[in-house]
């Protein structure tokens, strides 16, 4: 070919690799896998792949063989919902291109293929993450009547997220309405039904709302060096954060609720409470991570992985052989299933982190997150003398948030990295 073939043909492939990587990012892959599925296509075209990965572009760099041409492609970052599904697809699709060869031609149609594919029915959707959110307010030990009161609150808040996001509305405007509208329903309890664990009503009325796996995601990408990737990516999920807590804020101070009473229940049968707790998880992993849009088999590892996880952490807080903080506990809880992920993913050829990052998500710390909240209200709304006592435990509770988060994802994670060539490798089909 002569030079200009050659570089209209590192063109056209330099587009493809940025919309293919483009996609990945945006679906809520780890940045690690967008840049080794990535590098993996350009390999099979002997050409040499550079990515720079910013908060809103894919910067991608393709030279030919003797590095005598090159060609760069920006391509802005598209807004999509999480889908697992096409993450695992288009992984499978890098190790088809590397095994195969397969011409670009084929590859785009491939990724439109790909791309086109529909998502989970929106109403079981719904109707799943209701019940997820419903148990996760059962393991901060909220009775039944909580547990409806919650369901209720997370159906309409989840479903108006649903509608508002269609039509394509500001996503922090749309988190402060949701917040707002299911805190209101959970303070019913407050107002109206009184039925015992009032505080878990209101606590976890939202909770379905937090952006866990892009702070898993965030959280893993700076443990992997990917620090700008992983600092964009908390940063945002913190934004989406403060917009769940200015709706909790609205509600508390216009119902006037008092949000600082706590329910504690004591369980004196460890092992019972145990499994209890993680069948509980189980349901509440399996219904957070059909928001991401899993294929439908790793639906059953996830709650396999959140059942266990949830129940390991819960045995070893409160064993009284044991008693460990929640820090330490989370971190081994974590850690058992980022070395069951492992195994799993190499046996139905999905990324680790797509069960694993679900089955995390019943151990967020939601409580001492909405604990911070009151914290901050309470700075506000008490008299002065009140302002250091509360600012302390504002930062006592903010510190626990953030330790609890960082070590259930770097627990789950150390085994990802530990046996990288299989974490990365477990997509590629036999040849």
């Amino acid at each position: 070919m002569d030079e200009k073939d050659i570089l209209q043909d590192l063109k056209a492939k330099t587009i493809f690799l940025a919309e293919y990587a483009a996609t990945l990012e945006a679906v809520g892959a780890q940045s690690s896998r967008i840049q080794y599925n990535t590098v993996r296509i350009a390999k099979s075209w002997g050409l040499w792949c550079n990515l720079l990965m910013l908060p809103q572009t894919i910067n991608v760099t393709l030279h030919d063989e003797g590095r005598e041409h090159s060609y760069t492609y920006v391509k802005k970052t598209p807004s999509l919902p999480l889908n697992f599904k096409i993450n695992m697809k288009l992984s499978h699709l890098s190790w088809s291109a590397f095994d195969k060869k397969l011409p670009l031609d084929t590859l785009w149609e491939e990724f439109h293929k790909i791309g086109s594919e529909p998502r989970e029915n929106a109403w079981t959707v719904l109707i799943l993450v209701a019940f997820a959110n419903a148990c996760f307010c059962r393991l901060f030990d909220g009775n039944y009547t909580s547990m409806v009161i919650v369901w209720l609150a997370t159906f309409v808040g989840f479903f108006i997220k649903q509608q508002l996001l269609r039509r394509q509305i500001n996503e922090l405007a749309v988190f402060v309405i949701c917040s707002f509208v299911s805190t209101v329903i959970g303070a019913t309890d407050f107002l109206y039904f009184h039925g015992g664990t009032e505080d878990m009503s209101l606590a976890t009325s939202m909770l379905y709302l937090v952006p866990g796996v892009p702070i898993i995601n965030g959280v893993m990408d700076i443990l992997d060096r990917h620090v700008l990737s992983g600092m964009a990516r908390l940063i945002n999920a913190c934004m989406l954060i403060v917009c769940i807590a200015v709706g909790l804020t609205l509600t508390v101070v216009l119902f006037k609720v008092d949000p600082n009473n706590f329910t504690k229940v004591i369980r004196p049968d460890i092992i019972s409470a145990s499994i209890a707790d993680g069948l509980f998880a189980a349901v509440a992993g399996t219904g957070f991570a059909i928001i991401s849009n899993p294929p439908r088999k790793a639906l059953a590892i996830t709650a396999i992985l959140a059942c266990i996880g949830h129940a390991v952490r819960y045995f070893l807080m409160h064993e009284p052989m044991l008693m460990l903080d929640q820090v330490t506990a989370s971190t081994c809880a974590g850690l058992a299933i980022g070395l069951l992920a492992v195994p799993a993913a190499m046996t139905i050829h999905y990324p680790a982190e797509g069960f694993a990052f679900p089955a995390l998500l019943p151990m967020v710390p939601g409580m001492f997150a909405y604990k911070a909240v009151r914290d901050l209200i309470n700075i506000v709304q008490l008299p002065g003398s009140y302002t250091m006592e509360y600012v302390a435990k504002f930062f006592h509770n903010s510190t626990l948030t953030i330790l609890v988060m960082f070590g259930m994802v770097a627990g789950c994670v150390i085994p990802i990295f530990i046996f990288h060539k299989q974490s990365y490798q477990v997509t590629r089909r036999e040849k």
